[in-house]
């Protein structure tokens, strides 16, 4: 478990450091352009791995249904927000704003499929979450 936790923190400091890279291309570029780069390397990048690590697992793609493709569509808009607001907000507040995000609808979703017991903590977590997110507004 601890190398899974490990590996999250580096994926929350991949994506930090992806909004920032991507920020600053979008102040160049325009978001939609920047977004449009990001996945255009991140195909490349990946395409080459599975080439190389993982052949014999293109062939299961065939039994995946479409709508599971979706996250892609989710993803590229994600990284278009994300490199719009991140060089008008800011790093911190962007991140803030994201993970409170995510958080919600990552409860909702858990809530809606029945995947998690619900408790009265809950509401008041995400009643935290907004206003910490509140409180980024006030801070310089």
């Amino acid at each position: 478990m601890l190398f899974a936790v490990a590996i999250a923190l580096a994926g929350g400091a991949a994506v930090g450091m992806s909004r920032s890279v991507n920020g600053r291309l979008t102040m160049d570029r325009g978001a939609f352009e920047a977004s449009f780069w990001n996945h255009l390397s991140g195909f490349v990048l990946l395409s080459v791995f599975i080439l190389i690590a993982e052949r014999a697992n293109v062939a299961l793609l065939g039994g995946t249904p479409g709508w599971a493709l979706c996250g892609g569509i989710i993803g590229a808009v994600f990284v278009a927000i994300s490199s719009y607001v991140f060089p008008r907000i800011g790093a911190n507040r962007s991140a803030l704003l994201i993970i409170g995000g995510q958080m919600i609808t990552g409860l909702a979703i858990d809530y809606l499929r029945g995947t998690a017991s619900f408790h009265a903590g809950q509401p008041v977590g995400v009643g935290l979450i907004l206003f910490g997110i509140w409180l980024t507004r006030f801070s310089r």
